[in-house]
């Protein structure tokens, strides 16, 4: 390791460096270096410790020149919970990539947690990660459905008679898509905070899954309603006023005509009674949403076997871009390391938390 350098953990005085580089080291992306939307990443997480922040530095004199930083989450493993970390952002100035020293700032991360997961990585990760006996586990799945072509394609939406003719164009495969009434187990309802009814429904759904990341309502109302410039769009669906499922759509900020060129659905949560039905009802407010405001297109990160299915018989389509998942653990390998165990959706990722803002 090159003897210019020190490694070390973030402490409160390194913030303004720390911010400074990140500004430097992505330059297109104004959220990683922005202080109040770091500030909710790294220190507002429900799991995170003011003395223990997840974060590990590359400092070569006065400057940091590195880093790679970690969401903790509560991780359900079989029959148990677990401390994980979700491994994002790491990255070294190039000057300072040859010799190693982005594997020991690897290891100084991935050591402070017995399990850890990846979802999102690059190539500049990825040749780390197979170093250190990374289990790659392929990738979550990504599905789309284009709603409005006039609206998702920036080339047409700029031009507004070829934007109005697309969207004529496209009003046959719309009309096939209009959403049916609830069912009897689909009462959909907005969501404007997380209470105790959350975490009932977690620990009913949870039986379903050998491994998940835990949906509490703390960390929900973190992802959900505390991030900074983000407003997300939350349904919950009931039965005899008991909450049975929940979806998050995120729509980016609106363009032409009002409308915004793509919706995502970033989280999506089910009970296993009647779950067919709530799963239904819970994609058919997703479209209904996403038909009245015009967007563009509608996309869903996912990995779960039961939602896929009706993903598909809803029209939408399987695309090649996904990110790609992986993780390192050195108990319980047989559970984390089959990828049909997993449930996964786009809140798992740092593709969710790095969306652009919509405010």
């Amino acid at each position: 390791m090159r003897s210019d350098v020190q490694l070390k953990q973030f402490e409160i005085a390194d913030q303004d460096a720390l911010l400074s580089f990140l500004r430097i080291a992505f330059p297109g992306e104004p959220p990683k270096g922005d202080s109040t939307f770091w500030k909710w990443h790294f220190l507002e997480n429900p799991y995170v410790s003011p003395d223990d922040i997840p974060v590990w530095i590359v400092r070569s004199g006065e400057k940091i020149v590195g880093q790679v930083a970690a969401i903790p989450v509560e991780l359900k493993v079989g029959e148990e919970n677990r401390r994980a970390f979700w491994l994002v952002d790491y990255i070294l100035l190039p000057e300072y990539r040859p010799g190693g020293l982005g594997i020991f700032l690897f290891q100084m991360g991935g050591g402070q947690c017995k399990t850890l997961l990846s979802l999102g990585y690059n190539e500049n990760s990825s040749a780390v990660m197979r170093l250190l006996k990374w289990q790659p586990l392929g990738s979550i799945n990504r599905y789309h459905m284009l709603l409005f072509p006039g609206h998702a394609a920036s080339e047409i939406a700029r031009l507004p008679l070829l934007r109005k003719l697309v969207n004529l164009l496209y009003a046959p495969y719309r009309a096939s898509l209009r959403p049916r009434a609830p069912t009897e187990d689909g009462l959909l309802r907005e969501v404007t905070t997380f209470d105790a009814s959350f975490d009932e429904l977690w620990s009913d759904a949870a039986t379903q899954w050998p491994c998940a990341v835990v949906r509490n309502a703390k960390m929900l109302e973190w992802q959900f309603m505390r991030q900074p410039g983000k407003k997300y769009d939350v349904l919950g669906c009931y039965k005899d006023n008991r909450l049975s499922g929940y979806i998050v759509l995120f729509f980016r900020k609106t363009g032409v005509d009002g409308a915004p060129p793509k919706a995502a659905i970033s989280d999506l949560c089910y009970g296993p009674n009647n779950s067919a039905e709530v799963i239904d009802n819970l994609l058919q407010g997703a479209l209904r949403l996403a038909l009245e405001r015009k967007a563009g297109s509608l996309v869903i990160d996912i990995l779960d076997e039961r939602v896929e299915a009706h993903l598909r018989r809803f029209g939408f389509r399987r695309i090649k871009a996904s990110p790609l998942f992986a993780a390192k653990t050195a108990a319980q390998q047989d559970l984390i390391y089959e990828r049909s165990n997993w449930f996964l959706t786009r809140s798992d990722s740092d593709v969710s938390i790095f969306e652009e803002s919509n405010l």
